[in-house]
């Protein structure tokens, strides 16, 4: 375009001569300086000249409004705008290099709003010899100039466009568009005039989810898009046009521009040239697709892991920011605005953008093809109607907390009117009042000053279902999945045969190429890569999971390595560069297929886990065998979530008859763990019939000579033992019942005990008597003649043994617990003088707003949650049972015991134990811990509670004692102390990072597992468990 001569001023001024450029004029402004223009003479003379590359561009001034534009219809909205800004660029395409026509040059060539306007008008007018007014036209064309003079012409003819991808060839006549045009010239039709409701144009759907429909979009409905009709702007406003304009966002960015004298650059219509093109148009906004940026993305991650590789840490900030900066000048300075649309953008992504281009304003932006924009930045319009309507198939209802959920419904002005051809899925898109089924799945929030905002979850039809009935959102996963510095491209899958998600990778080739190069991979095939760089890629990606708290299932247990990338022309991207799921699954569909079912894989778990052999066709298949330790099932338990997703208590794996075949059809359906209650089953155990019957009692007054005692072997137990040698007179022998093997000697298990705990005397050995028996049997599975000499020379019973552990359930503790204490009184009422008893319970039969020392029958068992808990609120119902008719009974509930203060002895499976000890391995304590307290009471002060009052008044029973320790806690911060003051290095960190390091150490045959899984079991915050629950070891003592 020539200059225009003209007296009119421009908006522009020169920055070196500050003289004020007339409308028309050229300009030169610097592709690096914020708003630095030069005039033409400024330009050529300057010396030295501007150190940057200048670009020649149009200064224009003020246009008049035109009236008559306003309530038009788009076709004299049209014309308006050709009208006001006709010596303005319009449209513009990258020029071919004249010496190698093979390359572009670096510059645009440019119409004129009047060249547009009459080329349009022309090209409708040569077209009313072959197609009349009303009927359907379809334009086939990549993005250029020419598709918008097609639908100007359109506007002008009130032809209805149709936007083609493809068309068939045969039995086409063709005529070509200089012909057209030409001919168009030399005619002079009337236009013909349209209701406003009638269909102005049909645009499709993306196809992203399927076969793209075809939306019609009404007169009234589009023209309700352009909200500023022919309004000049002071600014330049400058337009960048790559996507395809048979979608609807750059169609009508377009024409948005159009009307307020902007003007549009496309792109080449080559990828590849993308960046090269953008930076030549210079747009004042880029509005792209979250694919884009996923690239950039990909790039600058995979940079800056090999920069920083081999960095000091306090070098590696340094570095972030310069590459930065670096990949901040991919947009041109004149940019101010990047909106992001079209799809999911992933946070991470999201953050990275901003950082990255922080001198832009952001905007998110959610639109549908056949309603218009939604949301800017998540607000929704203030003109749209909306609700959401529940999808509890999914899980996501509107009486979800915090927020409500479920599927948008929405209306607009700018509703489409149907889709055509297809009744059917206009019917099932629109509601009988007309609101739209968007098929997105939202969470509708609330800001603090009351304004509403949408948090998109994913697309409805995006969503799959896994075997064990699971719905998993792939575009949330992927968005946290690229992260990964290996990713450049991912597709995740999943499907109902499936337990776990699948992903395909397109993995970014410089950073594969300089892994292959780090790790000595020579002759890396790409085709097919090497073990090594699959399971890196693996390992990284279940590392990203962890650290964002990822569902087992949510973690690919299978992975395929593509390094060709999806893009459109393998069909593998749609034209909007958005992922077409459907075609992905088709393309990888046979390599995705899972080779193993549930069944074959829980086989292989459970004999690695168990070191058992299973037979598949066996239905009595019990993997856990009678007595099994709870280690083996909390093994079991965290390696079937980490490798089929789902999260099996171990009270379902500990259940009698849990066979492999029950436990693959559990994982199949979890809702059948969802196990009956026991309480049932609690009350009438406590119920048991005691044949018992009451003549007289010992005489307690008197100083016993023998005490029976149980429960020697473990912690209180052995600390009881002693404290009553030491009370006693030397003349009182002690029986100790003792479990072990046939071979073993059951004095060697006391005295090992007691040493640990460092209060062994040799002098206890003569008046210890080891009597090999166990509580689960009946007569302790004593002959009748020892059992009858037992009952007829003990003077009183100490009951302290018990199966301690909170991680097996009720069925699997009733036999030592219940049915032990069953056992105990049926010692003590066996001959016709009964022996009193002292019971060792403990507080976790209460429920937690219970302190007082009330007795059992006045308790409801209903909020117990542990087996230990349950069995011993049952053992304690025989205990008060028996005391109601007539057997001398006193009951001692413990609270949380902690170590000795003479000996500092520990129990070594007690839960506090294991904390302290992870803490010390880890060399770290989470940060949650430290204003946290603990009540427990010293086990020798506990043993000479029990003892004391035991005596001093040996003739009342039916009394209930609470053991704790409830003013003087010990802070956390001070054990932390303590534990630095031993030259152990400890350093605070988060809770969940905490939690990760843990994991570490306690995948193995560890008590570290324990720590873990009794959070897992109950769920419940960890550090809580340990701070509120009682005697927390975790073995059977």
């Amino acid at each position: 375009m020539n200059e225009i001569a003209t007296t009119k001023s421009s908006y522009w001024h020169c920055n070196h001569c500050y003289r004020i450029l007339k409308h028309g004029e050229f300009r030169f402004n610097c592709i690096i300086c914020d708003n630095y223009d030069l005039c033409e003479e400024c330009f050529v003379t300057l010396d030295p000249p501007h150190p940057h590359r200048m670009m020649h561009e149009l200064a224009y001034g003020k246009e008049e409004t035109v009236q008559e534009c306003q309530n038009a219809s788009m076709a004299n909205g049209i014309q308006t705008a050709i009208t006001m800004y006709h010596d303005r660029y319009c449209l513009g395409v990258r020029d071919i290099d004249k010496i190698n026509p093979a390359l572009y040059a670096d510059t645009y060539t440019w119409l004129t709003f009047e060249t547009v306007g009459i080329r349009s008008k022309n090209f409708g007018q040569g077209l009313r010899d072959i197609i009349e007014p009303r009927c359907y036209l379809g334009i086939c064309a990549a993005n250029r100039p020419e598709w918008n003079v097609f639908q100007r012409k359109c506007s002008f003819m009130t032809t209805i466009n149709i936007i083609l991808l493809g068309m068939e060839k045969n039995r086409l006549r063709v005529h070509y568009m200089g012909d057209i045009e030409t001919n168009g010239s030399t005619k002079q039709y009337n236009s013909v005039n349209i209701d406003p409701n009638e269909c102005l144009t049909i645009v499709y759907t993306s196809g992203s989810s399927g076969f793209p429909k075809g939306a019609m979009i009404s007169e009234n409905s589009y023209r309700a898009t352009f909200l500023q009709w022919c309004h000049p702007s002071p600014s330049d406003q400058i337009n960048f046009c790559y996507e395809p304009l048979a979608w609807v966002s750059d169609r009508d960015a377009v024409i948005r521009t159009f009307f307020v004298g902007g003007r549009t650059g496309f792109s080449t219509g080559d990828i590849s040239h993308l960046m090269e093109d953008l930076a030549l148009v210079r747009p004042n906004n880029f509005s792209t697709t979250p694919a884009i940026w996923n690239k950039v993305y990909a790039e600058f991650k995979a940079a800056l892991s090999l920069a920083i590789a081999h960095l000091l840490p306090e070098a590696v900030a340094a570095e972030e920011d310069r590459l930065l900066q670096q990949f901040s000048k991919l947009i041109p300075i004149r940019c101010k605005t990047i909106t992001v649309g079209g799809a999911m953008i992933s946070p991470v992504v999201l953050n990275f953008v901003k950082r990255c281009f922080s001198r832009c304003c952001i905007y998110e932006s959610y639109g549908i093809t056949e309603c218009g924009r939604v949301t800017s930045n998540n607000i929704i319009k203030n003109t749209l109607q909306f609700r959401l309507i529940s999808v509890p198939e999914m899980g996501y209802t509107i009486d979800d907390e915090l927020f409500p959920r479920g599927e948008l419904l929405i209306k607009t002005d700018e509703m489409f009117s149907g889709y055509i051809n297809n009744p059917e899925e206009t019917r099932a898109a629109l509601t009988e009042d007309g609101f739209f089924r968007t098929g997105d799945i939202v969470e509708l929030r609330v800001r603090p000053d009351g304004e509403l905002y949408v948090h998109l979850i994913d697309r409805k039809k995006n969503f799959f279902k896994l075997s064990q009935g699971q719905y998993i959102s792939p575009e949330f996963l992927q968005s946290i999945y690229i992260q990964s510095p290996f990713v450049e491209q991912i597709y995740i899958h999943g499907d109902l045969l499936a337990d776990s998600i699948a992903a395909v990778v397109v993995p970014n080739r410089e950073y594969a190429q300089a892994f292959a190069l780090e790790h000595n991979l020579k002759n890396f095939d790409m085709i097919n890569p090497d073990p090594q760089f699959y399971d890196a890629i693996l390992q990284d990606l279940r590392l990203i999971a962890e650290k964002e708290s990822l569902r087992k299932h949510e973690i690919p247990s299978q992975l395929i390595i593509d390094f060709e990338p999806f893009t459109p022309e393998n069909g593998l991207l749609t034209s909007t560069m958005k992922p077409c799921r459907h075609k992905l699954g088709a393309y990888y569909g046979d390599r995705l297929k899972q080779s193993n079912t549930i069944k074959q894989r829980l086989k292989i778990i459970i004999e690695t886990t168990t070191k058992q052999s299973l037979l598949t066709d066996e239905e009595d298949n019990f993997f856990i065998p009678t007595g099994g330790d709870s280690l083996t099932a909390i093994r079991l338990s965290r390696r079937i979530e980490n490798d089929l997703g789902i999260s099996v208590p171990i009270s379902i794996l500990l259940q009698p008859n849990m066979t492999l075949q029950r436990l693959a059809t559990v994982i199949r359906d979890p809702s059948q763990m969802s196990s009956h209650s026991i309480v049932q089953q609690m009350l009438n155990d406590s119920e048991l019939l005691l044949d018992i019957t009451i003549d007289k009692r010992k005489n307690a007054i008197v100083s016993p000579s023998v005490v029976f005692i149980t429960g020697t072997t473990g912690f209180v137990g052995a600390f009881l033992l002693a404290e009553l040698l030491l009370v006693h007179s030397s003349e009182c022998k002690f029986i100790c019942l003792v479990r072990c093997e046939s071979l073993t000697n059951p004095l060697d298990r006391i005295r090992k005990n007691m040493l640990f705990h460092q209060i062994w005397r040799e002098d206890f050995q003569e008046r210890i008597i080891p009597l090999q028996g166990d509580l689960e049997k009946t007569y302790f599975g004593l002959d009748n003649d020892i059992y009858e000499s037992l009952a007829n020379q003990i003077d009183i019973i100490f009951h302290c043994g018990a199966a301690v552990n909170f991680i097996l359930p009720y069925s699997k503790l009733y036999a030592s617990n219940v049915c032990g204490t069953r056992e105990i009184i049926r010692l003590a009422t066996h001959t016709t003088t009964c022996i009193p008893v002292h019971y060792i319970s403990t507080l976790s039969v209460l429920s937690s707003d219970v302190n007082k020392e009330i007795s059992i029958d006045e308790t409801s068992p209903d909020s117990l949650v542990s087996g230990y808990a349950q069995s011993k609120w049952v053992a304690e119902k025989l205990m008060a049972k028996a005391n109601h008719l007539g057997l001398p009974v006193v009951i001692y509930r413990l609270g949380s015991i902690c170590a000795s203060t003479e000996t500092g002895a520990c129990n070594r499976n007690d839960l506090h134990t294991y904390l302290f000890a992870a803490m010390m391995k880890l060399n770290s304590y989470p940060e949650t811990i430290v204003n946290a307290h603990l009540h427990g009471l010293p086990v020798d002060f506990t043993a000479k509670s029990i003892v004391y009052l035991s005596s001093i008044q040996p003739d009342v029973y039916g009394k209930i004692y609470h053991i704790i320790n409830p003013n003087h806690a010990v802070q956390f911060r001070d054990i932390i102390d303590c534990i630095c003051h031993c030259d152990v290095q400890l350093e605070s960190v988060s809770l969940e990072e905490w939690r990760i390091k843990l994991k570490t150490i306690s995948y193995e045959d560890s008590p570290f597992e324990s720590v873990g899984s009794f959070e897992d079991e109950f769920n419940n915050s960890f550090l809580n468990s340990v701070i509120d629950i009682s005697c927390l070891a975790i073995k059977c003592s």
